[in-house]
């Protein structure tokens, strides 16, 4: 099976693509290149975007899941956390592919396209697909027990994209991604999504985002764990290191420098 293209190799391909394309349009028009040549870029970009089978599996279910919603009654398929013990259980897995609105669909894809890929690219589809789903079940079961007095109602595939954030940035805390524009380690993403969840439950933000299920689905790579194989382990063990050292480092230089 081909291996998954990282960020910064497909921008290098690209941009090297990008700059040859006035020369190869020349060559095209003299006959001495091909349509196919000439639109490398785009079939480069096509590429880099497909690849990652599951990843793009699970991206489009939800986008279709989400258009397809306005057909049918929402709340059939919402997670109330009174849900957990009743014959309605299976809104835990049927509230991950729910979303409020366009924008919590958009940045939940855009989560899962950058963190999918680098789970799915070091683990293979199948152990990706098992930590998509246990975590998406273990953080719809943490939030129904810190809900169940309120009973109010969750969605989105958040807490199981937390769990690909966890896996991602502990197999790969060095992986480069362009999330915010710049280049950053992928580990300084995750913490910053980590801490974001702290603080939103520290300080009880009323912002309607389930921090609780997030934090549960990001924790959740510490049971999930021990259902992968040796090596996969060992990975997150070293990455775990890393990630504590990297953080300790990064405070004491903060307040070194303040």
């Amino acid at each position: 099976m081909r291996k998954i293209t990282s960020e910064a190799n497909f921008l290098w391909k690209i941009l090297i693509k990008i700059m040859l394309t006035p020369l190869i349009f020349i060559l095209f028009l003299f006959g001495k290149k091909s349509s196919k040549e000439l639109f490398q870029p785009i079939l480069l970009l096509f590429e880099f975007i497909t690849e990652a089978k599951l990843t793009i599996s699970l991206i489009t279910i939800n986008i279709i899941i989400y258009f397809t919603a306005f057909l049918f009654q929402k709340s059939l398929f919402l997670q109330y956390p009174s849900d957990l013990f009743s014959n309605r259980v299976y809104t835990i897995i049927t509230a991950g592919f729910m979303h409020a609105n366009i924008l919590h669909l958009i940045n939940n894809m855009v989560a899962l396209f950058i963190f999918g890929r680098v789970v799915e690219r070091e683990l293979g589809y199948k152990k990706t697909l098992a930590i998509y789903f246990l975590s998406l079940i273990l953080s719809g079961i943490f939030f129904s027990i810190f809900n169940m007095k309120n009973n109010i109602p969750g969605l989105g595939a958040s807490g199981a994209i937390m769990g690909l954030i966890a896996t991602a940035i502990l197999l790969k805390p060095f992986y480069i991604t362009f999330e915010l524009i710049i280049p950053l380690p992928i580990m300084i993403i995750g913490w910053i999504m980590l801490y974001t969840d702290i603080t939103g439950i520290l300080y009880s933000s009323n912002d309607g985002i389930g921090h609780i299920a997030h934090i549960a689905g990001f924790l959740s790579i510490s049971l999930i764990m021990f259902v992968l194989e040796k090596k996969d382990r060992e990975k997150i063990k070293k990455g775990f290191f890393i990630n504590v050292v990297s953080a300790i480092i990064f405070v004491l230089a903060y307040l070194f420098l303040i």
